[in-house]
């Protein structure tokens, strides 16, 4: 039913318009930030990246597959996104990531 029928106005759309452009400038950051991510990984040097990619795999190991990871939530949410995206995370590797993604 519209506000109309309850003798009220229609509330104009440019009240919502910062509530919107709001709600999309977060989503741009969101995807410009995982994209700078994966173009620093891609960036690296094999080496430098698989020296990386060891230890962010330890940590994660260490920290998520442990009794201790419930504590660990969001922490293990970022590591599990991060890992994904290196070559070096195979199929076992995505496998052990899927609980947190």
């Amino acid at each position: 039913m519209s506000s109309f029928a309850n003798g009220g106005f229609a509330r104009p759309w440019w009240r919502d318009l910062p509530g919107w452009l709001l709600l999309w400038t977060l989503a741009a950051v969101a995807l410009v930030s995982t994209g700078a991510e994966r173009r620093s990984v891609q960036r690296m040097t094999p080496l430098e990246r698989a020296a990386v990619f060891l230890r962010a795999s330890d940590t994660f190991r260490l920290l998520c597959e442990s009794p201790l990871a419930s504590d660990f939530t969001s922490r293990c949410r970022e590591q599990a996104r991060f890992l994904g995206l290196f070559p070096e995370c195979d199929d076992a590797c995505r496998e052990r990531l899927l609980p947190w993604r």
